[in-house]
């Protein structure tokens, strides 16, 4: 027997008098779930305390009544976050007691009720916690009771080794992970194989635990030696089948409920008809709503957001003579809305000694920063919350690595980098004093700095794997160092994503969209500049970062093609001194990736450039005076003048879980008067063409430039060469041109005489751009309701 089951009983007593003396918010009256796909995140808030919560499960005799609550990625937050905003007291992070308080008060209210977690409890944790080797938070659980936890990505951040001999032993809870093996003593966990079972009046509740199939990606090689995974959905659905075979031998129970360290929304409705419940994670989003299986079943599907933010509750009826298993209730309960305070297990200790014994190195000063350095949101307000989009926390530590290897390292080739993946970075940088456990909260994985030299070509093949179809997003943005532009084919980047959106609602497979997922990511990466030249595909480039980047994680496989030299300097080590030395006291908001789209009038002398990904999502970022206002266009005049075509406003309307906020559309018209050179044909003679321009075509050089809120300006590494109109062309003598070309400026000897920089890549790249477009058709709205949106991918696919 569990440590948590003696101690629940010694306090049953408290937890009854809590419910009827203490301030508390309990759930209101059940009411039937909507039958309704899942959406965005269903949230109740704490009721006013004194609520009857005892009334709210009443057990009619006849059915058993099965109540569940559930956390997901606490990640160590047991301390409690507010703060003052407008005289009114904002909770970010509610923090341990208060869970602990409304646990306490379920039970109280329903003594059958159980805890649940789907993993990452610990790992990548608050610094109050992590500094600790997160004891705190492990003391915690045990202590408010959990029943029973799903392994996360997290709990493996120090090895399989680490997690079997010292978290499960810490633990009082069963840790399972069904879809994991080679690891005897996770896998003996519970009932073995993934599965523990439990009775609840009467009835046998069984429990499968699984992580992310990206594990491997989520972690260092080293740290799954030995150790296998496999697939989550089908692991679930073997071991739910198996539950209600009727078989004793391999254990049997009348309910069964998915702990799944992976997003509900993108999996749920692939589990069997033995599948009752599913609390879900990974992702930090929050979902509740019962939806219908593949087997037409109806599930229960709750995930928690993170932090303790939230506190999931399922309710389901058990029928006693037909065993027939209803949802009553799916839902999350908002506690930074509670006002329940009351100390159930004797948390508050917990926290106060954690506090007190991470206070001591925490408070030191690194640095005073001028600007905060914020992670991607989806709403302007939710810091973490995206990570697809570039953020400026990644690109700081991005900064702080290429400084690194620049001073410290100085190895051969031609370029330096710093890579940052967005997952590291677990807090912002805020304006004004930053402490060294403020900083430590930022990174608290504590890997190791390493470096490795790859080719131009490699180093784009990383860019092209930031987008991930088959995975839980469907882009991984990275941080990018001061000294690299990016510029992506957004017609790739939105097939990329409408692939995504497909493979999570079930339409296509990973293995069925292979081939297109490689063609896209082929065409994704137009040109990439670094230390402002275009970067060779044979350039040798040296890239630093921490050691889980250059092992391949996060789904960065190319970085693993090449051996790293490994420092043994922990990464929040370097990006420490880095603040430290007042290398950044304040953002950079030129972003360093952009989208860009063109598309030229058949007639010439017209086109249409779309720019996507200009803007940050943080709200104080978008107001500040160097975010991106506009854009505009010149082009240079027969005379030697310039001119200015037109101007677009950048519209900074944030598109959530993608890469693209910061849009502006410029429509082109080119002047009767414009200066023109010959247009890249392929060296090819009089009358013959290439890519559907002629090779003696006339076309307009373009340029663009970034004009901020504060007026300075930045102008882009690209260029368009617009073809001018068949009439202009005619007076001219030259031959008339109904295409377009996209040109990089060393293939043409006029353009490269005039300095004038690449724009959107060769005409190679502009072939596939030709073929691809032709055959885009099909458009999709984004799952999840946060937002419409049109992708255009091939229509057989």
């Amino acid at each position: 027997m569990r440590l948590q089951h003696l101690v629940r009983a010694s306090v049953s007593l408290t937890a009854f008098a809590l419910a009827v003396f203490a301030p508390v918010a309990v759930a209101p009256p059940v009411e039937a779930v909507a039958v309704t796909p899942i959406g965005g995140p269903v949230v109740v808030a704490a009721p006013a305390p004194g609520a009857n919560a005892a009334a709210v499960l009443a057990d009619d005799g006849a059915s058993a009544t099965i109540n569940l609550l559930g956390i997901a990625d606490f990640g160590g937050h047991i301390e409690r976050v507010s703060t003052q905003a407008e005289g009114a007291l904002l909770v970010s992070e509610p923090g341990a007691v208060t869970l602990a308080c409304e646990v306490a008060a379920a039970r109280a209210a329903h003594p059958g009720t159980l805890l649940v977690s789907t993993g990452d409890n610990v790992g990548g944790s608050a610094y109050v916690s992590s500094v600790l080797d997160d004891q705190p938070t492990i003391d915690v659980l045990n202590a408010i009771g959990l029943d029973v936890t799903a392994a996360g990505n997290h709990e493996f951040d120090r090895g399989a080794g680490d997690l079997s001999s010292r978290l499960l032993g810490a633990f009082d809870a069963p840790v399972l992970a069904a879809n994991i093996t080679g690891n005897e003593a996770l896998g003996a966990e519970g009932d073995g194989d993934g599965v523990w079972t439990t009775q609840v009046d009467g009835v046998t509740v069984g429990f499968v635990g699984a992580v992310t199939d990206s594990l491997p990606s989520l972690v260092t090689s080293a740290a799954l030696e030995e150790v296998e995974v496999a697939g989550l959905v089908e692991t679930v659905n073997a071991r739910a089948a198996a539950l209600k075979d009727g078989n004793a031998a391999n254990g049997e129970a009348d309910v069964v409920i998915v702990l799944a360290h992976e997003d509900a929304a993108a999996f749920s409705n692939q589990f069997n008809g033995s599948v009752d419940a599913v609390f879900g994670g990974h992702t930090h989003d929050a979902h509740a709503a019962a939806i219908t299986g593949k087997d037409g079943n109806r599930i229960a599907v709750v995930q928690s957001g993170q932090y303790g933010e939230l506190l999931g509750n399922i309710t389901l009826s058990v029928d006693r003579d037909s065993g027939a298993v209803s949802v009553v209730a799916a839902k999350n309960i908002d506690l930074t809305a509670s006002s329940c305070a009351s100390d159930a297990y004797g948390v508050q200790d917990i926290v106060d000694q954690a506090v007190r014994d991470s206070r001591v190195a925490g408070a030191r000063v690194l640095t005073a920063l001028n600007t905060g350095f914020y992670r991607g949101t989806n709403t302007g307000s939710d810091p973490g919350a995206n990570r697809s989009t570039e953020s400026t926390a990644a690109n700081v530590i991005a900064d702080s690595y290429r400084a690194w290897l620049t001073n410290e390292i100085r190895p051969e080739g031609e370029h330096y980098i710093g890579l940052m993946n967005p997952g590291g970075v677990r807090s912002d940088y805020l304006l004004g004093e930053l402490t060294e456990g403020e900083a430590y909260t930022v990174q608290p994985f504590g890997n190791a700095m390493g470096y490795a030299t790859y080719t131009g070509a490699q180093f784009k093949a990383v860019l092209a794997q930031q987008w991930q179809p088959g995975t839980s997003r469907p882009v991984l943005m990275l941080g990018v160092s001061d000294n690299v532009r990016v510029y992506l084919n957004q017609d790739a980047a939105d097939e990329l994503e409408e692939y995504w959106r497909r493979i999570c609602a079930g339409e296509r497979t990973l293995e069925e969209l292979s081939d297109a997922i490689a063609g896209a990511r082929a065409r994704v990466i137009r040109s990439v500049y670094v230390d402002d030249v275009e970067l060779a595909d044979d350039a040798d480039v040296v890239v630093a970062s921490n050691s889980f980047m250059l092992s391949g994680g996060d789904g960065f496989t190319v970085l693993r093609e090449t051996p790293s030299a490994s420092t043994g300097v922990l990464d929040r080590t370097v990006t420490a001194e880095y603040l430290r030395a007042g290398s950044a006291v304040a953002a950079d908001l030129s972003k360093r990736q952009v989208g860009v789209d063109l598309d030229t009038a058949a007639a010439g002398g017209a086109a249409t450039v779309r720019f996507t990904g200009l803007s940050f999502t943080a709200a104080s970022e978008q107001a500040a005076p160097g975010s991106a206002q506009e854009v505009t266009a010149t082009v240079a005049l027969a005379d030697g003048a310039t001119q200015q075509l037109t101007s677009a406003v950048v519209d900074a309307t944030i598109t959530p879980e993608r890469p693209e906020t910061g849009t502006a559309t410029l429509n082109i018209a080119l002047p009767d008067d414009v200066a023109t050179t010959v247009c890249p044909g392929g060296g090819g003679q009089a009358g013959q063409t290439v890519d559907g321009v002629s090779a003696a075509a006339a076309c307009a050089v373009v340029s663009f430039t970034l004009v901020a809120r504060d007026g300075t300006t930045r102008g882009l590494e690209l260029q368009a060469l617009v073809p001018v109109a068949a009439a202009a062309q005619s007076q001219a003598g030259g031959p008339a041109n109904g295409g377009q070309v996209i040109v990089a400026p060393a293939d043409e000897p006029v353009l490269a005489n005039t300095g004038v920089p690449d724009f959107l890549g060769s005409i190679g790249a502009m072939a596939g751009l030709l073929l691809a477009a032709a055959g885009l058709a099909c458009y999709a709205v984004i799952r999840r309701g946060l937002r419409g949106r049109t992708g255009v991918v091939p229509s057989d696919l």
